[in-house]
């Protein structure tokens, strides 16, 4: 068979396997539907590549709005397998996973134009196939990212226009919707003459092809943009129409909206009772769906037209739940509206209902006020040049009564500023009025003040002799509480150097005394030494010896107290280096032993810690250069000395000897030095530890002796 041959059995057969592999990929989607973990499964089994592609689109299109991670991880795998060389022959997967993949990238917060792009080259692929639907939903969704998630509305207009291109030979929900679309987003652009356009022919289209829902959501885009055309009954009756739809839809979100606009719509018309009626069945919707920022919105609409029919507690208390509910991330400019009508009603309120009840009257007004500050702080930084009149409006009219006139003058000249800005060029009377009272209130008060100035001179006149006589006392007692505290200074000065002499002489002594002892503890090591001349037994001469050598470590202590400045401890480093040295030039087989003292730190003992420690380590450096090396050339030895916390240390004693006999038990040790290092520890309410593993190693904790004697 010829290769071309075979090439064409070859193609025939990718061909004939791809329908199978569809139809199984497909069959594998609709599982999906109704059990994600079957469909991962599946994706985890699956081998061939085009199932894999299936598998991995419908992962992706089920996460793309509820875990953007995952759907990107699938559409990145499922793009990589359908540009793989043996997938060219199978139908076209590459500009699926392209499309699918823009989509979850289009709901990602930070990665939308990533994901514009996909859906971009995912295009000559269709338009390749001429797939026109497919087409018609890409343009769509490009569209939709630019202008819901975007708000680049001219790129959202220009890629929705290439969607209703189609329309002459596509009949689709995606072009009615791109004909929606267009149509919103020109309306957002302010172009409502043109978006009605586009809503007509989305009309048309929907209500031949589309749900309720969609055609009552067009024609409620129709009423808000005949609103904005002045055209208030056909605004009217479009909200209306799209009530209905959504109340056989079942949309309640978008039942509240509607009734929302219809109230609006009335207020505008002075229908007010009606309008309250709608507003009312706008807010229990949005309380029931917790939109709470068209619900906050609702109050402050029905706030306003109670003020209209001079309901004011009633306005009040719409007003409050308005303020109460209004969300996190609200515009400054709606709540300076808020605000700026609570300060307007609180100021009716004051003239009105508590104009009898002085208290509550002034509680009001100063509610005003705090209300009015708010309101003119977000409108001015927000601009809104309406809301910053109606504050100040409010805020002169307070302060006047509260008489608080300098900050009545002071709004009253920023209403004014704000008049010239929204054109209005002739001075407010409520400039002119504040402004009389305010220079009224300046001349009264510099009336006052001079007044005050020549009774407080003469004041100061007769405060004057009195303050020369009580200067002069007070000098005189300051004379003698200086002789006083001079003279205290002389003798305190005087008890100090006593009291210094008295401490150098008590050291010198107690230096003298650990000298004496240091001398004493050497005689009788020296008498041990004498004694032990006559002794031929080996085990007593040993005896003797190490009694001296315990005499010597006890005179080493003493030694170095009285050699240190500070007289109440030493440096038990030191002292462990000096002691081991002289342990070493008693031991022959120190000589092939390597020693190192380690200290965590500078570690000082008293000598009630200082002896039995220094004992217990004269036990364990004797032990380790007299048994451990016996059989060796060379050894190490250790010791360390370290802080634990809370009071408590630790002293180490290592080496790499032969260690003691197995089955070695500490607590009945029968040689008087181990039995000895037992009770020392106790001493020093600690304990001791052996480790022989790899020759013999001693950790003793033990307390100092605040710890040991904490009174």
């Amino acid at each position: 068979m010829s290769l071309k041959g075979l090439g064409m059995k070859l193609i025939k057969y990718y061909k004939g396997l791809s329908f199978t592999l569809i139809a199984l990929a497909f069959s594998t989607v609709l599982t999906a539907q109704t059990n994600m973990d079957s469909l991962r499964s599946e994706w985890n089994r699956a081998v061939q590549d085009s199932v894999k592609v299936e598998v991995g689109i419908a992962l992706m299109n089920h996460y793309r709005t509820s875990n953007s991670d995952s759907a990107i991880f699938f559409g990145e795998h499922a793009l990589k397998i359908s540009r793989q060389p043996q997938m060219k022959q199978l139908p076209n997967y590459e500009g699926r996973a392209l499309t699918y993949l823009g989509m979850a990238y289009g709901y990602t917060s930070d990665e939308k134009r990533k994901g514009i792009e996909y859906l971009k080259e995912a295009v000559p692929f269709f338009h390749k196939e001429n797939n026109l639907e497919q087409l018609a939903y890409n343009y769509f969704c490009i569209g939709y990212f630019f202008g819901s998630h975007l708000f680049e509305y001219d790129s959202a207009v220009y890629y929705y226009n290439k969607a209703t291109v189609l329309s002459d030979t596509l009949f689709t929900a995606y072009v009615a919707g791109s004909y929606n679309n267009a149509g919103l987003a020109l309306y957002r652009m302010g172009d409502y003459e043109n978006s009605m356009k586009y809503y007509v022919s989305a009309l048309d289209m929907r209500k031949e092809i589309s749900s309720v829902y969609d055609v009552a959501c067009t024609i409620l885009n129709m009423g808000m943009a005949y609103d904005k055309l002045n055209q208030p009954q056909k605004a009217k009756s479009h909200y209306s129409e799209a009530l209905n739809g959504f109340v056989e839809a079942g949309h309640i979100p978008n039942q509240a909206v509607s009734y929302k606009n219809i109230a609006d719509v009335l207020t505008a018309q002075d229908s007010l009772s009606k309008a309250l009626e709608y507003y009312d069945e706008a807010s229990k919707l949005f309380e029931k769906v917790n939109n709470i920022y068209l619900l906050s919105d609702c109050f402050l609409n029905m706030g306003t037209i109670y003020v209209k029919l001079g309901q004011y507690k009633k306005a009040d208390n719409f007003l409050l739940n308005a303020e109460s509910n209004v969300p996190e991330g609200a515009s400054e400019s709606f709540k300076s509206q808020i605000y700026s009508h609570l300060a307007r009603v609180k100021k009716v309120l004051a003239d009105s209902v508590y104009v009898n009840d002085n208290v509550l009257k002034r509680r009001a007004l100063k509610a005003g006020a705090s209300y009015g500050e708010q309101a003119w702080e977000l409108a001015n930084a927000s601009n809104s040049l309406e809301v910053k009149v109606m504050a100040a409006k409010s805020l002169v009219d307070i302060y006047e009564e509260l008489g608080d006139y300098e900050k009545g003058f002071r709004y009253a000249k920023l209403l004014n500023d704000a008049n010239l800005e929204t054109g209005e060029k002739t001075q407010s009377e409520a400039m002119a009025r504040m402004a009389t009272e305010y220079e009224t209130e300046k001349v009264e008060a510099e009336n006052f003040f001079l007044q005050q100035t020549q009774r407080s001179q003469e004041a100061q006149l007769k405060q004057q002799r009195y303050l020369i006589i009580a200067a002069f006392i007070v000098l005189m007692l300051i004379i003698v509480l200086v002789i006083i505290v001079q003279r205290s200074r002389l003798g305190l000065k005087r008890a100090n150097l006593k009291v210094q002499r008295s401490l150098g002489e008590k050291e010198l002594l107690l230096k003298e005394i650990h000298h004496r002892v240091k001398n004493n503890l050497q005689v009788i090591s020296s008498l041990l030494e004498l004694q032990s001349f006559g002794i031929e037994d080996e085990k007593a001469l040993s005896t003797f010896m190490e009694g001296q050598n315990r005499v010597k470590a006890m005179a080493l202590i003493h030694q170095k107290l009285y050699q240190n400045e500070n007289l109440a401890t030493i440096d038990f480093a030191e002292y462990a280096e000096q002691l081991s040295q002289d342990l070493a030039n008693i031991y022959p087989n120190a000589s092939k032993v390597s020693t190192s003292v380690h200290a965590d730190g500078e570690v000082k003992f008293d000598i009630d810690t200082a002896v039995p420690l220094g004992l217990i380590l004269n036990e364990l450096i004797s032990n380790s250069y007299k048994y451990a090396f016996n059989e060796k050339d060379s050894g190490q030895l250790q010791v360390s000395i370290a802080a634990i916390g809370d009071g408590k240390h630790q002293l180490m004693v290592e080496d790499n000897g032969k260690g003691l006999s197995q089955g070695f038990d500490l607590e009945r040790a029968k040689s008087l030095g181990l039995r000895l290092v037992n009770r020392l520890a106790e001493q020093l309410y600690g304990t001791v530890e052996y480790y022989g593993d790899q020759g013999a190693k001693f950790v003793i904790n033990f307390e100092e002796s605040l710890n040991r004697n904490p009174s």
